[in-house]
């Protein structure tokens, strides 16, 4: 990889994480979810500052290429992200059918 490159992936890592410190400062961001995607800029910094880990760990996998590899580990990385959320996603529906519940059964008693 050419060096400009890494610099330049190197830099918009680290911008990456500082916005996401900045998101979770202002609270717009669980920390939770702060920390996967810290995680994940951090383990990507990782990988540009030593590009050998990634042909190494390829050739042991038995990938031809070492991009191949990384947008295998990207797809199940996101399609893991995109499940979490949707767990997420559930447990508030039922957190909102049951408010609602409660809240039209207060507004009933109420009346009475």
């Amino acid at each position: 990889m050419n060096l400009n490159l890494r610099i330049f992936i190197i830099l918009l890592m680290c911008a990456g994480v500082y916005s996401i410190i900045r998101v979770i400062k202002k609270k717009n961001l669980s920390m939770k979810y702060g920390l996967y995607w810290t995680t994940i800029f951090i383990f990507m910094l990782i990988l540009v500052i030593f590009p050998g880990i990634v042909e190494y760990v390829a050739n042991l996998c038995g990938f031809k290429e070492a991009p191949n590899m990384l947008f295998l580990i990207a797809i199940f990385l996101l399609f893991y992200i995109v499940f979490r959320l949707y767990i997420t996603i559930s447990k508030l529906q039922e957190i909102n059918k049951k408010l609602v519940q409660e809240l039209s059964i207060l507004k009933k008693d109420n009346k009475k």
